[in-house]
């Protein structure tokens, strides 16, 4: 009975045994067949068509040495895998090009190509302190380059006058390895509106440089609107330039105290010239032709036409030829508001009732001072209780005086001449104030006069003889382009 048992359990080990050797054997013949089906389809993919069929076909020899005596360009192929070589028998001339070819050619070409990195192309602008070569030398160009670049360059453009953001368009090919330098390949800067330069890197290394100078067009933009606030804040909503507000501004100031004759519903009008380059690039933020204001709520009417006579310098005249300049102008400070007037009134310091010889402009401290006309510094300095003060002598017996200044300006000192409209110092609180502001005198032939009314009634210029002429023919000009323009919303755009 036992040695019955014994042997069906040999008999069932000895089954799964050969069951288990069955099975290792099939999988050793899969992956003989995989493997040579592998290799045949490698060798099929790899191996050069003349192989396949059996015929011989040695790969071209490249003699390193032969190329340095005789000159010859080293080909292309001498440095790529054995797989990207298209072969070609020997001593015999090669067979015109088919698709094959032209196709294995590309792959070559894209090989040998592709072993440069890829350049970039960057807009950059300097910053404060920044030039050229700094920019330059950031991005990884090699010293010399930079220097040749630079030289290069500054036979064409002045480098060191160009402005903070000055825009610089990079063409760069950064270094292949960490022990290599990038190559600048381009540059291209436009030093102002009209020129544009263009340097790039030639095939030796140089750099050849190219210039191109656009065309400068003028076109007229005129801007009207209602006074809503601020005669400034409403001008830049309806599309005046910053430059030539501050200029029209500048211009009616001798006859308008913006800060009590505009009123909200007052109009102001303007024309203005400004030049375009032939790709679409402003040169200049415009020049006032023409303008109109009206104050008090439309009681007065301003206008004021641009003009140059012939010995004189162009600024702004009246319709009826008179300049808008005066020999003072009406206020010293821009944009203040007057908080004393002229006449008797009750000193907020002393406490008693004295003739006030000036008007109060009061203004924030540090607000430019400017002269009110062209004249001669006589006193400059501490005065009591005027605090720091300035005092000018003017033509025709005028003087005018400047209280309580925080500090006087540079260079303006005893017996110094000054111009209309110069900074002389700024507002302070100095001597006997209560607040910053200014007091402003105007002194004729020794006495005080009411500055406000001297204004309105100071001496214009007037154009005469052929200067008057030739200033009604532009009058006639400018009213009849004003007329027949449309108000532009936005000449930037327009000109894009």
């Amino acid at each position: 009975m036992l040695d019955r048992r014994s042997s069906r359990e040999s008999l069932s080990i000895g089954r799964v045994r050969g069951h288990v050797w069955r099975q290792l054997s099939v999988g050793v013949c899969v992956v003989a067949i995989l493997s040579t089906v592998g290799w045949a389809m490698v060798r099929f993919f790899l191996e050069p068509a003349a192989s396949r069929e059996g015929a011989a076909a040695p790969r071209p020899v490249i003699d390193l040495e032969s190329y340095p005596e005789s000159g010859t360009p080293m080909p292309e192929t001498a440095f790529l895998p054995s797989f990207l070589v298209l072969d070609t028998p020997p001593d015999s001339p090669p067979d015109p090009p088919t698709s094959g070819d032209i196709l294995a050619a590309a792959r070559v070409e894209q090989a040998s190509t592709s072993l440069q990195p890829p350049s970039l192309e960057m807009l950059v602008r300097l910053a404060k302190g920044d030039s050229v070569a700094k920019v330059l030398h950031r991005l990884g160009v090699a010293t010399g380059d930079v220097g040749n670049t630079v030289a290069t360059l500054a036979e064409h453009v002045r480098l060191k006058s160009l402005p903070i953001g000055q825009a610089i368009t990079l063409r760069i090919r950064p270094a292949a390895d960490a022990g290599a330098k990038a190559l600048l390949l381009a540059l291209t800067i436009r030093p102002e509106p009209r020129r544009e330069i263009t340097l790039e890197r030639e095939e030796d290394g140089d750099y050849s440089v190219e210039e191109e100078v656009f065309e400068v067009t003028s076109k007229l933009q005129r801007a009207s609107g209602e006074v809503e606030g601020s005669v400034i804040a409403s001008a830049e909503a309806a599309g005046v330039p910053r430059a030539p507000l501050a200029e029209m501004l500048r211009a009616f100031s001798w006859d308008v105290n913006f800060q009590h004759d505009i009123k909200t519903g007052d109009r102001f009008d303007v024309m203005i010239e400004r030049s375009w380059t032939s790709d679409g690039h402003e040169v200049d933020a415009g020049r006032v032709l023409w303008a109109e204001l009206t104050t008090g709520g439309g009681a007065e009417s301003f206008r004021l036409y641009r003009f140059k006579p012939e010995a004189g310098e162009e600024f702004f005249y009246n319709r009826a030829g008179e300049s808008v300049v005066k020999a003072l102008l009406r206020t010293p400070l821009n944009m203040s508001r007057i908080s004393s007037r002229f006449g008797l009134r009750r000193h907020p310091v002393l406490k008693f009732t004295r003739l006030h010889a000036g008007v109060d402009f009061a203004a924030p401290p540090g607000t430019p001072i400017l002269a009110a006309g062209a004249g001669r510094v006589v006193e400059a300095g501490p005065n009591g209780g005027y605090g720091k003060w300035v005092k000018i002598s003017h033509d025709g017996g005028l003087a005018t005086g400047y209280a309580h200044m925080s500090r006087i300006a540079p260079g303006v000192r005893r017996s110094v001449r000054v111009r209309q409209g110069q900074v002389i110092g700024f507002v302070g609180s100095t001597g006997l104030s209560t607040g910053p502001h200014l007091h402003f005198e105007l002194h004729r032939h020794g006495r005080p006069v009411n500055p406000l009314t001297m204004a309105r009634t100071a001496e214009r210029t007037r154009l005469a003889g052929r200067d008057l002429a030739r200033f009604k023919e532009r009058v006639a000009e400018l009213d009849f382009l004003r007329d027949t323009m449309t108000v532009v919303e936005d000449p930037v755009a327009e000109n894009r």
